[in-house]
């Protein structure tokens, strides 16, 4: 099975993906239980990398990438501006680097077995559908 190949149900995917993108904003925008400012790096990276491997699945072109990547950015630096604005979390240049990071580390999944294996599921649930 070629790995360029384009999903059949994309537009459902893509709103997998959308659905994350909330959830991640939902998040980003809710107060802090217990004040943990400062320690949620990796917290950061591992979103970031997870929407961004997402979406780096589901693309078949590999100059989607670059979209994805700097979308990602984008929302990031969105999401930490909003933070600052809410007065109970706070605009930090440190998560908008882990966001980058955990954006640029997920777009490895686009070269990995994950992509062959949601075209099968895709193509199995196509099928059904």
């Amino acid at each position: 099975m070629n790995g360029k190949q384009q999903l059949q149900l994309h537009k459902f995917w893509f709103g997998c993906g959308f659905v994350l993108l909330v959830i991640v904003a939902i998040l980003s925008l809710m107060p802090v239980p217990g004040g943990s400012e400062g320690s949620d790096k990796v917290a950061h990276v591992i979103l970031y990398a997870t929407l961004s491997g997402w979406f780096s699945l589901i693309v078949y072109r590999t100059i989607s990438l670059w979209l994805i990547f700097f979308g990602l950015v984008g929302y990031g630096l969105l999401m930490e501006l909003l933070q600052g604005l809410t007065g109970y979390r706070s605009l930090e240049m440190a998560d908008a680097v882990a966001n980058t990071a955990g954006a640029a580390l997920g777009l490895v999944c686009h070269f990995t077995q994950l992509r062959q294996w949601l075209i099968k599921i895709d193509h199995h649930f196509s099928a059904i559908w």
